[in-house]
């Protein structure tokens, strides 16, 4: 009777551990969202995104000051007027004089209108930054999600076969011990635990970690805690490489900025050639003078520069020089992503052929460990066999999750090279 109370006591002791691996911390109280939902939901509360909404606002201050008059210029003079006898020299009179005058320079060869272009364009790449934001917002959470996901099942699926080997660890003790056997296959039986055990940790500290970092992309508290709802995780066939490239060559974002500051650079650089044309200034003035009499002049003042020596000549060369490297790294940009297009669609080709060779892999794996569960329980395999089988399942269970996240992180990566969008000609 004491041994029966010893085996039912070590039973309890392996499920109350099984119980407790069972809810990890990161899984208690945590709220369940789709991906979908949590891409939403980062994309709405992430902190760092306001920064890129608030420029839209200042280009737009910038574009209305842009067209403005520049500011009027005040002149003060202050001075003595002494008058003298045309004949003999003599003094006749003494005394103060002052003027002002205010004076507004004025914008020509439409100085005025390309500067409020080249603010057009900054409001542009201010749109272009935040929905770049946006797309790498989404795609990392997607990303994310997914993952944690993964290791969510990685250890639910370790926690379960620890469990089943240490509960039959437990039976195999009890067993009427004919020879050394039935204490090597416990042996063998907890050890086997102890390793799925482990794997379990792992995949416990890595859905932790991405917990972390989701929660910091949704300005809430590290220590809030989510869990994944299990996504539909949809694989389609894409147009050609060829194809992808050119629509990517139209709708990347690095390409479509570069565009709008090669854009605003030629706006700069053509209003440095209007630097050449004389500046103009004109507004009214007064002077007042006395002496033995009182004089007072006014009128209208016109000034303007006299472009002489060509000193604007430096500046406009170094606005064509900026375009020439726009224009470099435009040709870059479009070779590098280019190459980045293909490389990532045949590494996302790749792994969809595999995946599709696989169908109801995890289901299968994880109805044959069972299955030979109960087989060893009946003593139809031996420990080995169990053993083994065990173990299969995790790599197996592990290799398909980890593959349909390359797939996943693939098609995500190549939505970004296209500007967040899907390419036109897949199939859904």
């Amino acid at each position: 009777m004491p041994k029966v109370l010893l085996t039912i006591v070590r039973i309890l002791e392996a499920a109350l551990l099984a119980g407790a691996l069972a809810t990890p911390a990161y899984a208690q109280q945590a709220t369940v969202l789709s991906i979908d939902a949590l891409a939403n939901i980062v994309v709405a509360n992430n902190p760092e995104r306001r920064f890129y909404a608030r420029q839209i606002g200042l280009a737009g201050t910038e574009r209305d000051a842009s067209d403005r008059l520049p500011d009027p210029e005040v002149a003060f003079e202050f001075g003595e007027r002494r008058m003298a006898d045309g004949l003999t020299g003599a003094p006749t009179g003494a005394g103060p004089t002052y003027g002002v005058s205010i004076m507004q320079p004025l914008d020509l060869a439409g100085r005025g209108a390309l500067r409020r272009a080249i603010a057009e364009r900054q409001i542009a790449l201010a749109r272009i930054g935040l929905a770049q934001f946006d797309a790498a917002l989404t795609s990392r959470a997607r990303s994310l999600g997914y993952a944690l996901f993964a290791a969510e099942q990685k250890a639910v699926a370790a926690r379960d076969v620890a469990a089943r080997m240490r509960a039959l660890a437990q039976i195999v003790e009890q067993r009427d011990p004919a020879g050394v056997a039935p204490a090597l296959d416990a042996t063998i039986l907890e050890a086997g635990a102890i390793t799925a055990e482990r794997n379990a940790v792992l995949a416990d500290s890595e859905a932790s970690a991405i917990s972390y970092e989701l929660n910091q992309l949704r300005g809430v508290s590290l220590k809030a805690r989510i869990r994944i709802a299990p996504p539909v995780v949809g694989l389609p066939s894409l147009p050609s490489a060829e194809r992808m490239a050119q629509q990517a060559g139209t709708n990347n974002f690095e390409i479509r900025a570069l565009l709008a500051q090669l854009q605003q650079q030629g706006l700069r650089a053509d209003l440095a050639q209007t630097a050449r044309i004389p500046n103009v200034s004109v507004g009214p003035y007064v002077n007042h003078a006395r002496s033995d009499s009182r004089e007072t002049n006014f009128g209208v003042r016109l000034t303007t520069t006299l472009p002489i020596w060509n000193s604007q000549a430096a500046g406009v060369a170094q606005e064509l020089s900026r375009q020439s490297q726009g224009e470099a790294a435009l040709i870059a940009a479009n070779r590098r992503i280019t190459r980045q297009v293909y490389e990532q669609a045949a590494y996302y080709e790749t792994k969809r052929r595999v995946l599709a060779t696989w169908p109801a892999a995890a289901e299968k794996f994880a109805t044959a460990a069972t299955t030979a569960n109960n087989s060893y329980r009946q003593g139809a395999i031996p420990v080995a066999t169990y053993v083994e089988m065990q173990r299969q399942y995790l790599d197996a269970l592990s290799a398909l999750l980890d593959t349909r996240r390359e797939a996943m992180e693939a098609m995500l990566q190549l939505r970004a090279l296209n500007g967040g969008r899907s390419f036109q000609g897949a199939s859904q």
